[in-house]
Formats: C-alpha cells, structure tokens, sequence
C-alpha cells in the first residue's frame, strides 16, 4: 500500500467539520487504488460535511489520478458533502484547469478551509503515525 513516489494522509481538521487527504509527490497509476481507497473513505466514513483534497506538495498527477481525485469528490458529494480541491499548483494546477476539474470542484490555488488548524489525525488503519499514511521518497516531515 506504499511506494517510494507518492503520499496520502487523511486528517481530521477543525473540530471534525472538514476532513482532508493530502497528496504529495507523484501521483500517478502506482497511488490509484490507494488513492481510491482513501478517497472513498473520507468520503463515506465520517460526518464531516467537507472533503477537502490538498495538493499543496503533489508534483505530478497523471490521467488515472486526476479520475481517481474527481470520482472521490463525486462520492463525497454522493454522501452529502461539499469536495474541494486545494492548493493545486504548477503543472497540477495546470492539469486540473485544462480537464476542467478546478471548475468542477470550485477549487482556488489557496482556499479559505482550515488545513493546518486544529489538525486531528485519525485513528490508524493502514499506516504508521495516527493518520492513514502511504509514505513516499520523501519523508511527510520533509516536505
């Protein structure tokens, strides 16, 4: 459920009112199916009324990503929530304007949402640290 080129963390952020899954690295074919996973899950299992996906640290999405990126914030809204893309820059802004996905999903380079405040991590389930974790090259710490 890892690989040395990508991460994925899902958090729980302000009281429970947002819930985020922060990508980094190089999300590409190899991160799908746990991109999915998590994806569908913070779209389902909690009651939180906001999924928010950070791309604030991804340097690459390819075509299977960006599917598995919008069919997890297809669910969350299919769950009765609000899904927005976040910090979305470079060539990954530029992948996401040009298949129309930032308009889709609402989505600016720097939302308003409350990533960084009042951080809870999850309870474990797939990876080590408190929050589901799929640890890339790159330690999360360093990036």
């Amino acid at each position: 459920m890892s690989s040395d080129h990508y991460g994925i963390t899902r958090v729980m952020i302000d009281g429970g009112r947002e819930v985020c899954v922060r990508l980094s690295g190089d999300v590409d074919g190899d991160a799908c199916d746990d991109l999915r996973r998590e994806l569908s899950d913070a779209a389902t299992d909690n009651a939180a009324p906001l999924l928010v996906v950070d791309l604030h640290d991804t340097l690459f999405l390819d075509s299977e990503a960006v599917g598995a990126v919008v069919a997890g914030c297809l669910r969350a809204r299919e769950s009765g929530k609000r899904a927005e893309i976040i910090n979305a820059r470079g060539v990954v802004r530029t992948i996401l304007v040009v298949t129309g996905v930032l308009d889709l999903f609402g989505a600016t380079p720097d939302s308003a949402t409350g990533f960084g405040r009042n951080v809870r991590a999850l309870p474990q389930r797939y990876g080590p640290g408190g929050a589901v974790r799929f640890p890339g090259r790159l330690p999360m710490s360093d990036m």
